[in-house]
């Protein structure tokens, strides 16, 4: 009975600890994202997909309730312009969820790294650490080829309060 109790008061807590993800969006309709689609819209969780002018398309997920994270995947083109996309990419995640970069050094060396990958037609994970981790959030990247396109995974990761 005592395991029950205990049980039953640990779920309680980790749902009061969830943001209701129904109440907002992250705002991809009013940006330049086209054919804007809502994946999951939930309590516990939200998910969003869109597409830029140029065919890279973008799908940006919360989920509170199990991690304090949020996750971004990029699928776009593979052609000369693939780290200046990444790098627009970033800048629209700090955009639509406050995810800063706090060490531009870092971020710059790993941009670097990540386009010589793709240049080589490697991938690039920063061996799993995250490539900006000294601020508020940690910021893990992974990129590589798929074919004639490349698909990136952005992991924000946010302390808990």
């Amino acid at each position: 009975m005592m395991t029950a109790l205990a049980l039953a008061a640990t779920a309680a807590l980790s749902t009061e600890t969830c943001l209701d993800h129904t109440s907002y969006t992250f705002g991809f309709a009013d940006s330049r994202l086209r054919n804007v689609e809502i994946l999951r819209d939930e309590p516990d969780g939200r998910s969003e997909r869109g597409e830029y002018p140029d065919g890279t398309v973008v799908t940006l997920s919360a989920d509170y309730c199990s991690e304090r994270e949020v996750t971004l995947t990029m699928d776009a083109r593979a052609d000369a312009q693939n780290i200046m996309r990444l790098r627009q990419v970033f800048g629209q995640l700090d955009r639509f969820v406050s995810c800063p970069i706090s060490d531009w050094n870092g971020f710059d060396a790993a941009m670097d790294a990540a386009g010589a990958s793709l240049d080589a037609g490697d991938a690039y994970d920063n061996g799993g650490n995250p490539i900006d981790g000294d601020g508020v959030n940690a910021i893990y990247l992974s990129i590589g080829p798929t074919g004639e396109r490349i698909a990136a995974t952005i992991r924000c990761v946010r302390p808990i309060d």
